[in-house]
Protein backbone atom coordinates (compact mmCIF):
# COMPACT_ATOMS: atom_id res chain seq x y z
CA UNK A 1 0.00 0.00 0.00
CA UNK A 2 1.46 3.24 -0.98
CA UNK A 3 1.72 6.31 1.47
CA UNK A 4 -1.15 8.04 -0.19
CA UNK A 5 -3.87 4.94 0.38
CA UNK A 6 -3.26 3.76 -3.32
CA UNK A 7 -2.82 0.30 -3.83
CA UNK A 8 0.41 -0.98 -5.68
CA UNK A 9 0.42 -3.52 -7.87
CA UNK A 10 2.97 -6.57 -6.90
CA UNK A 11 2.86 -9.42 -9.47
CA UNK A 12 2.97 -12.79 -8.61
CA UNK A 13 5.91 -14.94 -8.97
CA UNK A 14 4.37 -16.93 -11.78
CA UNK A 15 2.96 -13.72 -13.76
CA UNK A 16 7.23 -12.62 -13.83
CA UNK A 17 7.97 -15.63 -16.34
CA UNK A 18 9.15 -14.78 -19.38
CA UNK A 19 7.07 -14.06 -22.48
CA UNK A 20 8.43 -17.59 -23.97
CA UNK A 21 7.77 -19.31 -21.23
CA UNK A 22 3.70 -18.43 -20.95
CA UNK A 23 3.44 -18.81 -25.15
CA UNK A 24 4.72 -22.65 -24.30
CA UNK A 25 1.95 -23.19 -21.39
CA UNK A 26 -1.34 -21.53 -22.50
CA UNK A 27 -1.68 -22.79 -25.89
CA UNK A 28 -1.93 -26.33 -23.39
CA UNK A 29 -5.12 -25.53 -22.22
CA UNK A 30 -6.78 -24.78 -25.92
CA UNK A 31 -9.18 -27.62 -26.88
CA UNK A 32 -9.86 -27.70 -30.67
CA UNK A 33 -12.46 -30.92 -30.90
CA UNK A 34 -14.99 -30.51 -27.76
CA UNK A 35 -17.12 -33.75 -27.35
CA UNK A 36 -20.12 -32.05 -28.89
CA UNK A 37 -20.60 -28.98 -30.61
CA UNK A 38 -23.29 -27.00 -28.09
CA UNK A 39 -21.09 -27.80 -25.15
CA UNK A 40 -18.64 -24.89 -23.68
CA UNK A 41 -15.61 -24.86 -25.48
CA UNK A 42 -12.06 -23.26 -23.49
CA UNK A 43 -13.14 -23.37 -20.25
CA UNK A 44 -9.77 -23.28 -18.74
CA UNK A 45 -8.75 -20.73 -20.99
CA UNK A 46 -11.68 -18.27 -20.26
CA UNK A 47 -11.13 -19.21 -16.54
CA UNK A 48 -7.28 -17.36 -16.99
CA UNK A 49 -8.77 -14.15 -18.39
CA UNK A 50 -9.83 -13.58 -14.89
CA UNK A 51 -7.20 -14.64 -13.01
CA UNK A 52 -5.15 -10.97 -13.37
CA UNK A 53 -3.97 -8.76 -16.40
CA UNK A 54 -1.25 -10.49 -17.35
CA UNK A 55 -3.10 -13.80 -17.48
CA UNK A 56 -5.29 -12.17 -19.04
CA UNK A 57 -3.23 -10.39 -21.91
CA UNK A 58 -1.33 -13.73 -22.45
CA UNK A 59 -4.30 -15.66 -22.61
CA UNK A 60 -6.36 -13.87 -25.38
CA UNK A 61 -4.00 -14.47 -28.35
CA UNK A 62 -4.21 -18.20 -27.86
CA UNK A 63 -8.16 -17.70 -27.53
CA UNK A 64 -9.12 -15.96 -30.39
CA UNK A 65 -5.78 -17.53 -32.34
CA UNK A 66 -7.79 -20.67 -34.22
CA UNK A 67 -11.57 -20.05 -34.01
CA UNK A 68 -13.85 -23.16 -34.12
CA UNK A 69 -17.54 -22.96 -35.50
CA UNK A 70 -19.57 -25.51 -34.68
CA UNK A 71 -23.10 -23.36 -35.44
CA UNK A 72 -23.84 -20.50 -36.63
CA UNK A 73 -24.98 -18.61 -33.46
CA UNK A 74 -21.11 -19.29 -32.24
CA UNK A 75 -20.43 -17.58 -35.55
CA UNK A 76 -22.96 -14.72 -35.05
CA UNK A 77 -21.26 -14.12 -31.34
CA UNK A 78 -17.83 -14.45 -32.42
CA UNK A 79 -18.07 -11.97 -35.44
CA UNK A 80 -20.45 -9.50 -33.09
CA UNK A 81 -17.19 -8.86 -30.53
CA UNK A 82 -15.08 -8.77 -33.36
CA UNK A 83 -16.93 -6.10 -35.04
CA UNK A 84 -17.31 -4.11 -31.05
CA UNK A 85 -13.46 -4.65 -31.04
CA UNK A 86 -11.31 -5.08 -34.15
CA UNK A 87 -8.11 -5.74 -32.72
CA UNK A 88 -9.30 -9.10 -31.49
CA UNK A 89 -9.10 -9.94 -35.24
CA UNK A 90 -5.78 -9.21 -35.84
CA UNK A 91 -5.10 -12.54 -33.24
CA UNK A 92 -7.17 -14.89 -35.84
CA UNK A 93 -4.96 -17.17 -37.49
CA UNK A 94 -7.12 -19.82 -38.14
CA UNK A 95 -10.98 -19.77 -39.35
CA UNK A 96 -12.29 -23.53 -38.53
CA UNK A 97 -15.70 -24.47 -40.50
CA UNK A 98 -15.17 -28.18 -40.17
CA UNK A 99 -17.66 -29.15 -37.69
CA UNK A 100 -19.73 -26.66 -38.75
CA UNK A 101 -23.59 -27.47 -38.63
CA UNK A 102 -27.17 -26.92 -37.58
CA UNK A 103 -28.00 -30.35 -37.00
CA UNK A 104 -28.59 -30.51 -33.12
CA UNK A 105 -30.09 -27.12 -32.95
CA UNK A 106 -33.94 -28.76 -34.67
CA UNK A 107 -33.18 -26.21 -37.75
CA UNK A 108 -33.46 -27.70 -41.42
CA UNK A 109 -30.85 -25.68 -43.83
CA UNK A 110 -33.61 -23.77 -45.53
CA UNK A 111 -33.97 -21.82 -41.22
CA UNK A 112 -30.39 -21.41 -41.28
CA UNK A 113 -30.29 -19.29 -44.07
CA UNK A 114 -33.64 -17.53 -43.03
CA UNK A 115 -31.68 -17.27 -39.90
CA UNK A 116 -29.04 -15.06 -41.70
CA UNK A 117 -26.37 -15.76 -38.45
CA UNK A 118 -23.70 -17.39 -41.55
CA UNK A 119 -24.42 -15.71 -45.10
CA UNK A 120 -21.54 -14.90 -47.65
CA UNK A 121 -22.00 -11.34 -46.49
CA UNK A 122 -20.89 -12.11 -43.10
CA UNK A 123 -18.40 -14.46 -43.81
CA UNK A 124 -16.76 -11.56 -45.91
CA UNK A 125 -17.06 -8.89 -43.09
CA UNK A 126 -14.83 -11.84 -41.00
CA UNK A 127 -12.72 -12.23 -43.34
CA UNK A 128 -11.91 -8.62 -43.89
CA UNK A 129 -11.88 -7.83 -39.84
CA UNK A 130 -9.15 -11.03 -39.65
CA UNK A 131 -6.79 -10.11 -42.16
CA UNK A 132 -3.58 -11.49 -40.79
CA UNK A 133 -5.62 -15.29 -40.64
CA UNK A 134 -3.42 -17.88 -42.26
CA UNK A 135 -5.98 -20.83 -42.76
CA UNK A 136 -9.43 -21.44 -43.68
CA UNK A 137 -11.21 -24.21 -43.39
CA UNK A 138 -14.55 -24.54 -44.44
CA UNK A 139 -16.83 -27.83 -45.51
CA UNK A 140 -19.58 -28.81 -46.74
CA UNK A 141 -22.34 -27.60 -44.75
CA UNK A 142 -21.47 -24.40 -45.02
CA UNK A 143 -20.55 -23.77 -48.82
CA UNK A 144 -24.02 -21.94 -50.33
CA UNK A 145 -22.41 -19.26 -48.25
CA UNK A 146 -19.44 -19.35 -49.99
CA UNK A 147 -19.99 -16.48 -53.35
CA UNK A 148 -17.55 -14.72 -55.38
CA UNK A 149 -16.45 -12.31 -53.19
CA UNK A 150 -15.83 -14.84 -50.55
CA UNK A 151 -13.66 -16.56 -52.83
CA UNK A 152 -11.90 -13.54 -54.46
CA UNK A 153 -11.12 -12.12 -50.52
CA UNK A 154 -9.88 -15.61 -49.39
CA UNK A 155 -7.43 -16.42 -53.24
CA UNK A 156 -6.38 -13.14 -53.54
CA UNK A 157 -6.44 -10.40 -50.61
CA UNK A 158 -5.36 -12.36 -47.65
CA UNK A 159 -1.37 -12.25 -47.98
CA UNK A 160 -0.80 -14.09 -45.03
CA UNK A 161 -2.96 -17.05 -46.13
CA UNK A 162 -1.14 -20.29 -46.12
CA UNK A 163 -4.18 -22.84 -45.91
CA UNK A 164 -7.19 -23.45 -47.31
CA UNK A 165 -9.38 -26.76 -47.31
CA UNK A 166 -13.25 -27.08 -49.16
CA UNK A 167 -13.96 -30.43 -48.01
CA UNK A 168 -17.06 -32.22 -49.87
CA UNK A 169 -18.22 -29.15 -51.70
CA UNK A 170 -20.32 -29.80 -54.52
CA UNK A 171 -23.17 -27.19 -54.89
CA UNK A 172 -23.79 -25.44 -57.98
CA UNK A 173 -23.50 -21.95 -56.71
CA UNK A 174 -20.23 -22.63 -54.92
CA UNK A 175 -19.05 -24.70 -58.26
CA UNK A 176 -19.83 -21.78 -60.94
CA UNK A 177 -18.43 -18.89 -58.49
CA UNK A 178 -14.98 -20.62 -58.22
CA UNK A 179 -14.92 -21.56 -62.02
CA UNK A 180 -15.16 -17.60 -62.41
CA UNK A 181 -12.97 -16.83 -59.65
CA UNK A 182 -10.05 -19.51 -60.23
CA UNK A 183 -10.07 -18.69 -64.31
CA UNK A 184 -7.31 -17.71 -66.18
CA UNK A 185 -9.73 -15.08 -67.37
CA UNK A 186 -10.04 -13.45 -63.93
CA UNK A 187 -7.80 -10.33 -64.19
CA UNK A 188 -7.49 -10.53 -60.36
CA UNK A 189 -5.83 -14.02 -60.65
CA UNK A 190 -2.14 -13.75 -59.90
CA UNK A 191 0.96 -16.00 -62.07
CA UNK A 192 1.97 -17.53 -58.26
CA UNK A 193 -0.45 -18.17 -55.04
CA UNK A 194 1.60 -18.29 -51.69
CA UNK A 195 -0.80 -20.96 -50.78
CA UNK A 196 0.99 -23.73 -49.37
CA UNK A 197 -1.64 -26.50 -48.56
CA UNK A 198 -4.80 -27.07 -50.57
CA UNK A 199 -7.63 -28.92 -49.99
CA UNK A 200 -10.43 -29.99 -52.65
CA UNK A 201 -11.30 -33.68 -51.13
CA UNK A 202 -14.35 -34.51 -52.16
CA UNK A 203 -15.19 -31.49 -54.45
CA UNK A 204 -16.19 -33.64 -57.42
CA UNK A 205 -18.57 -31.08 -59.49
CA UNK A 206 -15.25 -28.17 -59.91
CA UNK A 207 -14.44 -28.76 -63.94
CA UNK A 208 -11.10 -29.61 -64.57
CA UNK A 209 -10.64 -25.81 -65.91
CA UNK A 210 -10.31 -24.79 -62.08
CA UNK A 211 -7.18 -27.19 -61.50
CA UNK A 212 -5.60 -26.27 -65.06
CA UNK A 213 -5.59 -22.57 -63.74
CA UNK A 214 -4.67 -23.09 -60.15
CA UNK A 215 -1.79 -25.82 -60.19
CA UNK A 216 0.43 -24.19 -62.53
CA UNK A 217 0.34 -21.27 -59.69
CA UNK A 218 0.95 -23.27 -56.62
CA UNK A 219 4.79 -22.94 -56.44
CA UNK A 220 5.06 -22.94 -52.96
CA UNK A 221 2.33 -26.06 -52.40
CA UNK A 222 3.31 -29.13 -49.71
CA UNK A 223 0.20 -30.36 -48.86
CA UNK A 224 -1.93 -31.00 -52.00
CA UNK A 225 -5.77 -32.96 -51.61
CA UNK A 226 -7.48 -33.91 -54.68
CA UNK A 227 -9.44 -36.93 -53.95
CA UNK A 228 -12.47 -37.59 -55.83
CA UNK A 229 -11.88 -34.31 -58.49
CA UNK A 230 -11.78 -33.53 -61.79
CA UNK A 231 -7.85 -33.05 -62.17
CA UNK A 232 -6.61 -34.13 -65.24
CA UNK A 233 -2.85 -35.87 -66.12
CA UNK A 234 -1.88 -32.81 -67.59
CA UNK A 235 -2.68 -30.17 -65.11
CA UNK A 236 -0.96 -32.98 -62.66
CA UNK A 237 2.53 -32.28 -64.92
CA UNK A 238 2.10 -28.38 -64.56
CA UNK A 239 2.61 -28.32 -60.98
CA UNK A 240 5.53 -25.86 -60.95
CA UNK A 241 8.99 -27.68 -60.47
CA UNK A 242 9.61 -25.72 -57.57
CA UNK A 243 7.39 -26.90 -55.56
CA UNK A 244 7.92 -29.42 -52.64
CA UNK A 245 5.37 -31.96 -51.56
CA UNK A 246 5.28 -33.77 -48.59
CA UNK A 247 1.43 -34.59 -48.73
CA UNK A 248 -0.25 -35.82 -52.01
CA UNK A 249 -3.78 -37.69 -52.41
CA UNK A 250 -5.05 -38.59 -55.69
CA UNK A 251 -7.82 -40.93 -55.01
CA UNK A 252 -10.66 -41.77 -56.91
CA UNK A 253 -9.91 -39.36 -59.98
CA UNK A 254 -11.12 -41.11 -62.66
CA UNK A 255 -9.94 -38.55 -64.87
CA UNK A 256 -6.36 -39.94 -64.36
CA UNK A 257 -4.54 -42.66 -65.59
CA UNK A 258 -2.34 -45.20 -63.97
CA UNK A 259 0.70 -44.12 -66.51
CA UNK A 260 0.67 -40.77 -66.18
CA UNK A 261 0.67 -40.63 -62.47
CA UNK A 262 3.45 -43.09 -62.07
CA UNK A 263 5.79 -40.54 -64.44
CA UNK A 264 4.24 -38.01 -62.67
CA UNK A 265 5.35 -39.38 -59.10
CA UNK A 266 8.64 -40.80 -60.86
CA UNK A 267 10.13 -38.19 -62.74
CA UNK A 268 8.03 -34.71 -61.06
CA UNK A 269 10.91 -32.84 -58.79
CA UNK A 270 7.99 -31.63 -56.95
CA UNK A 271 7.38 -35.34 -55.35
CA UNK A 272 10.59 -36.36 -54.78
CA UNK A 273 10.10 -36.29 -50.74
CA UNK A 274 6.93 -37.51 -50.12
CA UNK A 275 5.85 -38.12 -47.09
CA UNK A 276 1.90 -39.25 -47.37
CA UNK A 277 1.03 -40.55 -50.65
CA UNK A 278 -2.51 -41.85 -51.40
CA UNK A 279 -3.50 -43.31 -54.24
CA UNK A 280 -6.70 -45.32 -52.83
CA UNK A 281 -9.45 -46.37 -55.74
CA UNK A 282 -12.22 -48.28 -55.40
CA UNK A 283 -11.88 -51.21 -57.95
CA UNK A 284 -15.70 -51.56 -58.05
CA UNK A 285 -16.14 -47.95 -60.36
CA UNK A 286 -12.48 -47.88 -61.46
CA UNK A 287 -8.95 -48.79 -60.96
CA UNK A 288 -6.19 -46.76 -61.32
CA UNK A 289 -2.76 -48.85 -61.32
CA UNK A 290 -2.09 -51.90 -63.53
CA UNK A 291 -0.05 -54.51 -62.56
CA UNK A 292 2.83 -53.12 -64.81
CA UNK A 293 1.89 -49.70 -63.29
CA UNK A 294 3.06 -50.67 -59.81
CA UNK A 295 5.94 -52.69 -61.45
CA UNK A 296 7.23 -49.33 -62.74
CA UNK A 297 5.95 -47.11 -59.16
CA UNK A 298 7.15 -49.46 -55.94
CA UNK A 299 11.04 -48.93 -57.45
CA UNK A 300 10.79 -44.91 -57.64
CA UNK A 301 9.18 -44.35 -54.28
CA UNK A 302 11.51 -42.55 -51.71
CA UNK A 303 12.34 -43.73 -48.22
CA UNK A 304 10.80 -40.53 -47.30
CA UNK A 305 7.28 -41.77 -47.19
CA UNK A 306 5.44 -42.67 -43.66
CA UNK A 307 2.02 -43.50 -45.15
CA UNK A 308 1.70 -44.85 -48.69
CA UNK A 309 -2.25 -46.24 -50.11
CA UNK A 310 -2.30 -48.48 -53.06
CA UNK A 311 -5.85 -49.83 -52.26
CA UNK A 312 -7.26 -50.88 -55.62
CA UNK A 313 -3.90 -51.00 -57.62
CA UNK A 314 -3.29 -54.35 -59.34
CA UNK A 315 -1.05 -55.57 -56.41
CA UNK A 316 0.69 -59.43 -56.49
CA UNK A 317 2.89 -61.94 -55.05
CA UNK A 318 5.97 -60.76 -57.49
CA UNK A 319 5.36 -57.25 -55.53
CA UNK A 320 6.14 -58.49 -52.25
CA UNK A 321 10.15 -58.11 -52.05
CA UNK A 322 9.44 -54.32 -53.44
CA UNK A 323 6.78 -54.16 -50.77
CA UNK A 324 8.63 -55.40 -47.89
CA UNK A 325 11.47 -52.69 -49.07
CA UNK A 326 9.25 -50.31 -48.00
CA UNK A 327 7.79 -51.76 -45.20
CA UNK A 328 11.41 -51.08 -43.55
CA UNK A 329 10.48 -47.58 -43.60
CA UNK A 330 6.79 -47.06 -44.00
CA UNK A 331 4.43 -46.88 -40.78
CA UNK A 332 1.32 -47.19 -42.75
CA UNK A 333 0.58 -49.18 -45.92
CA UNK A 334 -2.81 -50.02 -47.70
CA UNK A 335 -2.77 -52.51 -50.21
CA UNK A 336 -6.76 -53.50 -49.90
CA UNK A 337 -8.13 -55.88 -52.68
CA UNK A 338 -4.41 -57.11 -53.87
CA UNK A 339 -4.02 -60.83 -54.57
CA UNK A 340 -2.16 -61.94 -52.01
CA UNK A 341 -2.00 -65.30 -49.81
CA UNK A 342 -1.36 -65.13 -46.00
CA UNK A 343 1.98 -65.82 -46.66
CA UNK A 344 2.73 -63.28 -48.84
CA UNK A 345 1.78 -60.81 -46.30
CA UNK A 346 3.76 -62.36 -43.61
CA UNK A 347 6.95 -61.66 -45.94
CA UNK A 348 6.51 -58.43 -45.04
CA UNK A 349 7.35 -59.14 -41.52
CA UNK A 350 9.94 -61.85 -42.00
CA UNK A 351 13.34 -61.61 -40.71
CA UNK A 352 14.72 -63.20 -43.94
CA UNK A 353 16.90 -65.92 -44.48
CA UNK A 354 20.74 -66.59 -43.15
CA UNK A 355 22.28 -65.45 -46.54
CA UNK A 356 20.08 -62.21 -46.17
CA UNK A 357 20.38 -61.84 -42.99
CA UNK A 358 24.31 -62.15 -42.98
CA UNK A 359 24.32 -59.84 -46.23
CA UNK A 360 21.77 -56.45 -44.69
CA UNK A 361 21.21 -58.01 -41.92
CA UNK A 362 17.78 -58.72 -40.36
CA UNK A 363 15.08 -56.98 -41.91
CA UNK A 364 12.73 -55.09 -39.32
CA UNK A 365 9.18 -53.69 -40.39
CA UNK A 366 8.49 -50.53 -39.18
CA UNK A 367 4.66 -50.83 -39.54
CA UNK A 368 2.35 -49.48 -37.51
CA UNK A 369 -0.56 -49.86 -39.68
CA UNK A 370 -1.60 -52.29 -42.31
CA UNK A 371 -5.05 -52.26 -44.59
CA UNK A 372 -5.70 -55.69 -46.10
CA UNK A 373 -9.42 -54.76 -46.85
CA UNK A 374 -10.84 -56.95 -49.51
CA UNK A 375 -8.18 -59.67 -49.54
CA UNK A 376 -9.37 -62.98 -50.04
CA UNK A 377 -7.10 -64.84 -47.85
CA UNK A 378 -7.56 -62.95 -45.05
CA UNK A 379 -10.34 -64.37 -43.49
CA UNK A 380 -11.66 -64.44 -39.89
CA UNK A 381 -10.44 -68.08 -39.05
CA UNK A 382 -7.14 -67.82 -40.83
CA UNK A 383 -6.15 -64.82 -38.87
CA UNK A 384 -7.10 -66.12 -35.45
CA UNK A 385 -5.88 -69.92 -36.04
CA UNK A 386 -3.16 -68.89 -38.02
CA UNK A 387 0.12 -71.06 -37.08
CA UNK A 388 2.51 -69.20 -34.91
CA UNK A 389 5.20 -68.04 -37.69
CA UNK A 390 1.69 -67.37 -39.76
CA UNK A 391 0.08 -65.20 -37.07
CA UNK A 392 -0.39 -61.55 -38.14
CA UNK A 393 -1.30 -61.29 -34.44
CA UNK A 394 2.12 -62.59 -33.10
CA UNK A 395 4.50 -60.17 -31.35
CA UNK A 396 7.36 -60.56 -33.53
CA UNK A 397 5.17 -57.98 -36.39
CA UNK A 398 5.30 -55.40 -33.16
CA UNK A 399 5.46 -52.52 -34.06
CA UNK A 400 2.10 -53.37 -35.88
CA UNK A 401 -0.61 -51.82 -34.40
CA UNK A 402 -3.42 -51.23 -36.35
CA UNK A 403 -4.83 -54.08 -38.98
CA UNK A 404 -7.42 -52.78 -41.13
CA UNK A 405 -10.24 -55.28 -42.33
CA UNK A 406 -13.57 -55.26 -44.43
CA UNK A 407 -17.14 -55.74 -42.53
CA UNK A 408 -17.77 -59.38 -43.13
CA UNK A 409 -13.87 -59.90 -41.75
CA UNK A 410 -14.11 -57.60 -38.50
CA UNK A 411 -17.86 -58.83 -37.73
CA UNK A 412 -16.47 -62.43 -37.74
CA UNK A 413 -13.69 -61.46 -35.59
CA UNK A 414 -16.57 -59.73 -32.79
CA UNK A 415 -17.61 -63.41 -32.72
CA UNK A 416 -14.39 -64.75 -31.67
CA UNK A 417 -13.69 -61.65 -29.18
CA UNK A 418 -12.46 -63.90 -26.51
CA UNK A 419 -9.78 -65.69 -28.83
CA UNK A 420 -8.48 -62.19 -30.18
CA UNK A 421 -8.08 -60.99 -26.58
CA UNK A 422 -6.22 -63.98 -25.65
CA UNK A 423 -3.69 -62.68 -28.32
CA UNK A 424 -4.39 -59.00 -27.35
CA UNK A 425 -6.32 -57.91 -29.92
CA UNK A 426 -9.83 -55.77 -30.17
CA UNK A 427 -12.35 -55.02 -32.67
CA UNK A 428 -12.98 -51.31 -33.49
CA UNK A 429 -15.45 -49.60 -35.56
CA UNK A 430 -16.56 -46.13 -37.62
CA UNK A 431 -19.25 -45.83 -39.61
CA UNK A 432 -18.08 -48.09 -42.85
CA UNK A 433 -14.92 -48.76 -41.12
CA UNK A 434 -13.61 -51.15 -38.88
CA UNK A 435 -9.70 -52.33 -37.27
CA UNK A 436 -8.51 -54.56 -35.66
CA UNK A 437 -6.34 -53.44 -32.86
CA UNK A 438 -3.43 -54.24 -30.32
CA UNK A 439 -4.23 -53.44 -27.03
CA UNK A 440 -1.79 -55.35 -24.83
CA UNK A 441 0.69 -57.81 -24.86
CA UNK A 442 -1.77 -61.16 -24.57
CA UNK A 443 -1.68 -63.75 -21.96
CA UNK A 444 1.37 -65.14 -23.12
CA UNK A 445 3.92 -64.91 -20.17
CA UNK A 446 7.07 -62.11 -20.60
CA UNK A 447 5.03 -59.24 -21.79
CA UNK A 448 5.94 -56.93 -19.33
CA UNK A 449 8.19 -54.41 -22.00
CA UNK A 450 5.97 -55.00 -24.48
CA UNK A 451 2.62 -53.91 -22.85
CA UNK A 452 5.01 -50.68 -21.87
CA UNK A 453 5.93 -49.79 -25.72
CA UNK A 454 2.33 -50.07 -26.65
CA UNK A 455 1.04 -47.91 -24.14
CA UNK A 456 3.81 -45.16 -24.77
CA UNK A 457 2.75 -44.86 -28.13
CA UNK A 458 -0.13 -42.83 -28.71
CA UNK A 459 0.02 -42.57 -32.64
CA UNK A 460 1.17 -38.67 -32.67
CA UNK A 461 3.59 -38.26 -35.19
CA UNK A 462 4.79 -34.90 -36.75
CA UNK A 463 3.23 -35.99 -40.58
CA UNK A 464 -0.28 -36.64 -38.91
CA UNK A 465 -0.48 -32.70 -38.64
CA UNK A 466 -2.00 -33.14 -35.05
CA UNK A 467 -3.44 -36.51 -35.71
CA UNK A 468 -3.07 -39.93 -33.57
CA UNK A 469 -5.28 -42.24 -35.63
CA UNK A 470 -3.84 -44.46 -38.48
CA UNK A 471 -5.27 -45.12 -42.08
CA UNK A 472 -6.57 -41.00 -42.61
CA UNK A 473 -7.85 -40.86 -46.28
CA UNK A 474 -7.48 -37.27 -46.13
CA UNK A 475 -4.74 -34.59 -45.55
CA UNK A 476 -5.08 -32.24 -42.94
CA UNK A 477 -4.62 -28.66 -43.89
CA UNK A 478 -3.94 -27.67 -40.18
CA UNK A 479 -2.19 -28.72 -37.32
CA UNK A 480 -5.48 -29.82 -35.36
CA UNK A 481 -7.11 -34.01 -35.35
CA UNK A 482 -9.23 -34.16 -38.38
CA UNK A 483 -13.02 -33.44 -36.41
CA UNK A 484 -16.35 -33.37 -37.81
CA UNK A 485 -17.20 -33.59 -41.44
CA UNK A 486 -13.04 -33.61 -41.94
CA UNK A 487 -12.68 -36.75 -39.33
CA UNK A 488 -15.60 -38.36 -41.36
CA UNK A 489 -14.17 -38.12 -44.70
CA UNK A 490 -10.91 -39.16 -43.38
CA UNK A 491 -11.81 -42.67 -41.00
CA UNK A 492 -15.22 -42.55 -41.78
CA UNK A 493 -16.12 -43.01 -45.25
Amino acid sequence: MASGGSRVWVAAPIERLPVEIFDQIIPLLAVDTPTNGYAPRNKDLASCLLVSRTFYNMTLSTLYARVTFPHSTIFSKFLAHVNKYPELGELVRRLDFSQFTSIGLGRTRKMQLEILNLTATTLLNCLNLTPRVREFLAAESMDMDIDAKVLEKVFFDLPRLEAVDFCGSTTPSFMKDITNVLSSNNPRMPDVLKLKRVGFHGCATIPPSVYASLLPRLAHITHLDLTHTQVTDGTLHALPKTARLLHLSLSKCNKLHGPAVVDFICNHPAVKNLVYLNLHYDISRYRLLSTADVDELLPCLPNTLCALNLSGAKINSSHIPQLRRLSAFLEELSIGHADLSLADINCLFDRGDEEEQREKGPHQSNLRYLDLNGISSVTPLNIILAGNNESLLRRETFPLQVLEFSEKVTDGLKERSVSGNRLGWTVRTDNRRGWYVRTGPGIAPGGENFAKAIKEDDGSRPWKMGGKWWGSRKIGMAEAELAGIYGYYAFGK
